[in-house]
C-alpha cells in the first residue's frame, strides 16, 4: 500500500476501511481469542492450526477474511490471486506441505504488500527470507526452501483445504500472532 491509496479528507489523511479493520484485528491476541469463545472452540466454529508453521515478514500479528488456494510444487496461481486486490485479506495456500520447492518469494511477498495482501499462509516452503522479511505482511510457512516452483498453473481456488490439522473454507477469517495461528468461520469481536 502506497502514499496514494490514503484519502484526504479536511486536514488529514481517511485509511480505506479494510486497513483500519485490519489494524484493530491485529490487536486481537489469539489466546485472549480462545479464552474468550471457549463455546466457538468447543463446537468447531473457531480452531486452532497445528504449531508447525515459523514465521517471516514484518507483520508478526495479522488477521483477515481468507482466499483458499490448492497447489502442489507450482505457483503460477499463487501469483494470480497475489496479483488481484488483496483488500486486507489472507491468503492460504495449500501447497500438500511439499517440502521440495518454494511457492512464495521475495517478488511474491512484495506483491502481496503492494496489492493489500495482509497476509499469506503456505502449508509448503517460501524463499528469499530477507525479502519477505522486509515486506510488511505476515507470512507463515513451514519452512525455507533455494529452489523455485514449477509453472505449469496447475491448481484450484475457492476450495476447501486441510492444512494444520483443520479444514478451512474460502471466506472464514484467520488470526495470527506470535501464539499461533486461528481459523474462525466468522469475523471475532473480542
Amino acid at each position: 500500500m502506497g502514499f496514494d491509496d490514503f484519502y484526504y479528507v479536511g486536514e488529514c489523511f481517511e485509511l480505506p476501511e479494510f486497513v483500519w479493520r485490519s489494524l484493530r484485528m491485529a490487536a486481537v491476541a489469539t489466546a485472549e481469542a480462545c479464552d474468550a469463545n471457549a463455546s466457538l472452540l468447543a463446537s468447531g466454529e473457531l480452531r486452532v492450526l497445528q504449531p508447525i508453521f515459523k514465521m517471516y515478514g514484518q507483520r508478526k500479528a495479522f488477521c483477515g477474511p481468507i482466499v483458499t488456494l490448492k497447489v502442489f510444487e507450482d505457483n503460477v496461481l499463487v501469483r494470480q490471486l497475489l496479483e488481484t486486490p488483496g483488500d486486507g485479506r489472507v491468503l492460504v495456500v495449500d501447497g500438500g506441505g511439499s517440502l521440495r520447492c518454494a511457492l512464495v518469494g521475495g517478488n511474491l511477498g512484495q506483491l502481496a504488500q503492494n496489492m493489500g495482501w495482509t497476509g499469506v499462509l503456505v502449508n509448503g516452503c517460501i524463499r528469499d527470507n530477507d525479502e519477505i522479511n522486509a515486506c510488511d505482511v505476515g507470512v507463515r510457512a513451514l519452512a525455507s526452501h533455494p529452489i523455485k516452483s514449477s509453472k505449469k498453473g496447475i491448481g484450484e481456488k475457492h476450495v476447501p483445504v486441510h492444512i494444520g490439522g483443520t479444514l478451512i473454507f474460502d471466506g472464514e477469517w484467520l488470526y495470527a500472532d506470535s501464539d499461533g495461528i486461528l481459523i474462525s468461520r466468522s469475523e471475532l469481536s473480542v
